[in-house]
């Protein structure tokens, strides 16, 4: 139980910008909780950002606001580091090059064009996404700030624990390096636990579980085929991939279903 908390501890500080002034020995069983925190750092960030967004429905200011501090909110909290990801990821891919320029592109500190047109339109997507979700008061549901958040983490942890490692060192690594031969399944228990949960709050999470899954699915074989493999920064680029995919699953059903 202790390292279990303890692993809590360091994934938040690893990925949100929530000042948690506590020193985490760092260990396997602490790495290994870490990773199976992730989940619940998604939790957390859905929490505070439906807990905001309840609020703000209240004082009846603008969708066109509503969708922008969304994406404003978990970019800060998580202190860009998943843009970083997902910037990076771009300038290499994108860059058409061998898979040791691409590495090469991966180290680079400066930030390519590829990189910044990419950014732009994720997010821009992601913001007529949510604008016009938004605007469709008879489907949206509040509950979906928690959700999102929620699986593109869940998808984070199982895309490291499925995936190896495609260099020899990183952030990745070293998580890679302690989790243990059937620590996929252990995730995929919770992964489902927490699903089962959200069911009770939207009969909607089924979809979303099932789009997250394919999303998985497609990124990972990138990983292989692009890079033999993963890195921190493609744990990075899934979250926010992920994150406008159920965006766009969630503007999509509207035209199918009604809630």
């Amino acid at each position: 139980m202790k390292a279990s908390g303890q692993g809590f501890i360091l994934s938040m500080q690893l990925l949100t910008t929530i000042p948690i002034k506590k020193q985490v020995p760092w260990n396997e069983n602490t790495a290994r909780a870490a990773v199976f925190s992730f989940p619940f750092v998604g939790v957390v960030i859905g929490a505070l950002l439906m807990g905001q967004m309840y609020i703000l429905f209240q004082t009846h200011v603008s969708p066109l606001f509503l969708a922008l501090y969304t994406i404003f909110f978990t970019t800060v909290i998580s202190g860009g580091l998943h843009v970083d990801g997902w910037m990076d990821i771009s300038d290499a891919i994108l860059s058409h090059r061998d898979r040791e320029k691409k590495f090469e592109i991966l180290k680079d500190s400066r930030v390519g064009a590829f990189a910044v047109l990419s950014l732009f339109f994720l997010f821009t997507f992601r913001f007529v996404f949510l604008y016009e979700l938004l605007q469709n008061q008879a489907f949206f549901q509040l509950v979906f700030f928690l959700v999102v958040p929620v699986l593109a983490r869940s998808m984070m942890a199982l895309l490291l624990v499925s995936t190896p490692s495609a260099t020899p060192t990183g952030m990745a690594v070293s998580f890679k390096q302690h989790m243990k031969q059937g620590d996929i399944w252990r995730v995929g228990v919770l992964f489902v636990f927490l699903m089962g949960s959200f069911f009770l709050l939207t009969s909607f999470v089924l979809i979303l579980v099932a789009a997250s899954l394919l999303f998985l699915i497609a990124f990972r074989k990138m990983c292989m085929k692009q890079f033999g493999g993963m890195t921190g920064d493609m744990l990075g680029a899934m979250v926010e991939g992920c994150e406008t995919w159920l965006w766009f699953v969630l503007w999509l059903l509207p035209f199918f279903v009604t809630a």
